[in-house]
Order: structure tokens, then C-alpha cells, then sequence
């Protein structure tokens, strides 16, 4: 046998034990697959994702970066949002929450599901690879129609800290003061390979994965209503990720491999 003979077997093994697992947890009779995208391409589906925020396209005035549409390319069933070093005037809003121009130094995109798919309860998961440098930002998200909070962040990232993924579920306490539970996860580099990242979220609890495996679980202020899924790229603007500048390597991919979605089934 030649080795591109073998080469094409191997991958076809790889293939079929990754499909064996994706129709095994659908035909698990706790979970029903309810909302999906593998990003095939050769665009984004826009009758399913929206690519700015619900309430704006920039939600403040801190941020680097504004969101385009031109960010998006797929490459091999995998989309990659683009974070770049551009010039381009767009819209911010004022402390009034007015709308006035403003000039940004750098674009990068974001998709969100509010006009086409929310879901109370499930589990919710992607599986992406992150780049590495200061400024940047990434978050796998889910958002309530009622308002903000609650959240809760599948997976968060500082991308100058590619070994640490930020868990957290914020609420209003019984005070109506924003509160959050949360916890940070140390451990590989995540900006080397793709990884799963996923939530089991029901009445109860919510239970945070990262490659299958759980790493933290929240019993508090478990949010009670229709969620919608964000994933977002950021470029500055916090004390968190830090300001983007010349050492900064632009362009910078956040490539995701698919978005999924399962209801649990009665």
C-alpha cells in the first residue's frame, strides 16, 4: 500500500470516529441537536447570524476595534474572523448613549444568533483556536432578550495569557447590584490547537467543560429564560486584555470549527 494510500485511510479512520461521536451524542435519548453550523461556507449564513451586537454595533466607545463585515473567510469548513490594523470611521455611543463618529485604528467581526435562535436550558459548545498577542480578545457567550445581566461566558480569553480561559455567570443580586460567579482555568496553551469548549446549562446548575471534560460547575443565580449565543473578537479597549499596539502581530484569526447546540429531551 503507497503512503498517500495510507495517509487517506488514516484520515478516514480519524473521520469516521469523530462523526461516530457526534451521532452518538445526538442519538443519546437525553440530548436532541437543536441549533448548528459547521461552517462550511462559502459565506456566512446570515439568516442565521447577525454580525453585530443587538443593541449597536459598538457597544461603548473603549473599544479598539470596530466590527465589519469583511472580517469573515472560510478556509477548509473552519470560519476565520479577522482582527486587523485598519482605519475606518463608524458610529460609537457617548455616555448619553448618543450615537457620534468615531475613527478606529483597527476591524474585527462578531456573530450572534438574537433574531434566528435562543434556547432555555441545553448544552451549548463550539470548538475554536485562538491566536496569541496583547489586546486581543475572545468570547464564546450567551445573552438574555431582558436586558443585561444576565450572562454567561462559556469561555473568555485575554489572548496575551494563551493559558488561561476565564468561566463566568454574572447576575443581579437581591440587592439588583451585578454580581458574578466565576473562576479562572490554567493549564495548556490554548492558542496552539483547537479545543472544545461547552456548558450543560439546566434549572439547577450550570456545568462548564473544556475538551469533555468539566472543570467547574455554578448552582447560583442559574439564569431562568431564552438565551442567545454570541461569539465575539475584540481588539483593546480594557483592563483585561490590555491595548493593542505595534507589538501587537496583526492580522490575528480566531478560527472556529463549529457552533452546537442540543436541547435536553423529556
Amino acid at each position: 500500500m503507497s503512503y498517500t494510500s495510507k495517509n487517506k485511510n488514516y484520515v478516514w479512520v480519524l473521520f469516521t470516529i469523530f462523526f461516530a461521536f457526534i451521532q452518538c451524542k445526538k442519538e443519546n435519548p437525553r440530548w436532541e441537536l437543536n441549533f448548528f453550523d459547521e461552517f462550511s461556507g462559502p459565506s456566512l449564513n446570515t439568516n442565521v447570524w447577525r454580525t453585530n451586537f443587538p443593541w449597536g454595533q459598538q457597544l461603548s466607545g473603549t473599544d479598539q476595534a470596530f466590527l465589519i463585515d469583511s472580517a469573515f473567510t472560510f478556509e477548509d469548513g473552519i470560519l476565520k474572523i479577522k482582527s486587523s490594523n485598519d482605519t475606518v470611521t463608524g458610529w460609537a455611543y457617548d455616555e448619553h448613549w448618543n450615537p457620534v463618529p468615531k475613527t478606529y485604528y483597527y476591524t474585527t467581526g462578531m456573530i450572534q444568533s438574537a433574531y434566528s435562535f435562543a434556547q432555555q436550558y441545553g448544552y451549548f459548545e463550539t470548538r475554536c483556536k485562538l491566536p496569541f498577542g496583547k489586546g486581543l480578545g475572545f468570547a464564546f457567550w450567551l445573552m438574555a432578550y431582558s436586558g443585561w445581566p444576565p450572562e454567561i461566558d462559556i469561555c473568555e480569553f485575554h489572548c496575551i495569557e494563551p493559558d488561561r480561559i476565564h468561566l463566568a455567570n454574572h447576575f443581579r443580586n437581591i440587592d439588583g447590584i451585578h454580581t458574578q460567579i466565576n473562576t479562572t482555568i490554567d493549564g495548556l496553551d490554548f492558542t496552539n490547537d483547537f479545543h472544545i469548549y461547552a456548558i450543560e446549562w439546566n434549572p439547577k446548575e450550570i456545568i462548564w467543560y473544556i475538551d469533555n471534560k468539566q472543570v467547574f460547575i455554578s448552582e447560583t443565580a442559574v439564569p431562568q429564560e431564552r438565551m442567545y449565543v454570541i461569539l465575539s473578537s475584540g481588539v483593546g479597549g480594557s483592563s483585561f486584555t490590555g491595548y493593542a499596539d505595534q507589538t501587537t502581530p496583526l492580522p490575528a484569526y480566531f478560527e472556529i470549527d463549529y457552533v452546537r447546540v442540543y436541547k435536553e429531551v423529556n
